[in-house]
């Protein structure tokens, strides 16, 4: 068993697989520097850990083979070339091992790495059968809580495949939240951070921008007859008026495509927003480390969807910027029922309360600033929550 920061000893040493999808996505620094954290942070604690990526074909040779080189290539700067394979799928929905092209590896070392894991880690229901019914022992592990227990009341994701359910989802169950739990019983998991890569930043500039790193989406989903958004557009309008009533920079780094032509850029910029490129600027794991570390503090409003279902969501993104020594000021999802808030991680819930939590950081920066590391050290190091991760699992 390996349980809080305990290093597994060769009797208690686990092999993982852990399925997800990095190589589609090289420009998401942030994306990229979530999963890495899972594999140095498992292989700190002394357990065998290989990674295996889904890539869908993009239908043209040259793209695909691209992609796979970008994904070595990084793997290996991180001293992880030995412990990954990519898997390109034409279709997600229907994976097959003796179909698939796989690299990295032989489909025979590939047939072995499945058969000898103690655990599966399948991130948002990524694999799928039959791939799923190669490993004995298979845990899902759910990064956006709400999102994928409604969809899955629609869509077949193959939930009920898992053996062990684990979510970011930290209100999951409790009565005031209304997520549906599909009749399976989620073990909940707060974001970590692999502290050696984030250390304690220099205080930023007083004139540094509070910022944040995010996705500009539409989306919603239905619940009966409730819409619920998982719009970061929608979440971000309803407090676009914080930097001009705060009168300090704010700034997001957001993928608004040159030629939008809904307007957003110049919305958010008549607001007080400066806008950037997260894939200029956030596209590698460093140059996202960088952006964190040049920023105030954070400025995160999550998908409506976390308020309104109460999910208790907080984001890997927000911990490193607290390991990094930036305070979090972030709307309220439950999350303050599970992680302790006023130092360093400040909620809101309207925009009076998001002004106020603007002025409590500037006006005791260094106060927070040493509070927000102290938070990511006590509760979101990867020696203690991946211990417990592990617990969960029955390990």
């Amino acid at each position: 068993m390996t349980g809080g920061g305990a290093r597994a000893t060769a009797a208690s040493r686990l092999r993982l697989v852990l399925a997800g999808g990095l190589a589609r996505y090289p420009q998401g620094g942030g994306h990229w520097a979530c999963f890495l954290q899972y594999l140095l942070g498992l292989g700190d604690l002394g357990h065998e850990v290989f990674w295996l990526d889904l890539l869908p074909s993009r239908g043209a040779r040259d793209q695909d083979e691209a992609l796979i080189q970008i994904f070595f290539r990084r793997f290996r700067a991180w001293g992880l070339g030995d412990r990954c394979a990519v898997l390109l799928v034409d279709r997600d929905d229907e994976q097959d091992l003796q179909a698939e092209r796989i690299y990295g590896v032989s489909r025979s070392r590939l047939v072995e790495i499945f058969r000898s894991a103690d655990l599966l880690w399948n991130f948002a229901c990524g694999l799928r059968q039959p791939l799923l019914s190669r490993f004995d022992r298979r845990v899902l592990v759910d990064l956006d809580p709400g999102h994928l227990q409604v969809s899955a009341l629609t869509w077949d994701l193959g939930v009920k495949d898992h053996d062990v359910f684990l979510t970011v989802g930290t209100k999951l169950g409790e009565p005031d939240c209304e997520v549906p739990c599909l009749g399976v019983a989620w073990q909940p998991f707060v974001p970590f951070v692999y502290l050696p890569m984030w250390p304690l930043s220099l205080a930023a500039r007083p004139e540094a921008p509070f910022t944040s790193v995010t996705e500009w989406t539409w989306e919603e989903l239905w619940l009966r007859d409730r819409v619920l958004s998982v719009s970061k557009r929608v979440a971000y309008r309803a407090y676009r008026e914080v930097p001009r009533n705060a009168g300090r920079p704010f700034e997001l780094a957001v993928n608004l495509h040159p030629d939008d032509p809904t307007n957003e850029r110049e919305v958010l910029r008549g607001h007080g927003w400066n806008v950037v490129d997260p894939h200029h600027l956030a596209g590698s794991v460093g140059s996202y480390a960088r952006y964190i570390r040049r920023s105030r503090a954070e400025f995160g409003c999550p998908k409506p969807i976390h308020r309104a279902l109460r999910t208790g969501w907080f984001s890997d993104r927000s911990a490193c910027y607290l390991a990094s020594g930036r305070p979090v000021l972030i709307e309220d999802t439950g999350l303050s029922d599970h992680l302790p808030t006023g130092q360093g991680l400040l909620v809101f819930r309207d925009v009076d309360e998001a002004l106020a939590g603007v002025a409590e950081i500037d006006g005791n920066y260094e106060r927070h600033r040493r509070a927000a590391r102290r938070l990511a050290e006590e509760f979101l190091d990867s020696r203690n929550c991946l211990g417990s991760m592990l617990a969960a699992c029955g390990w």
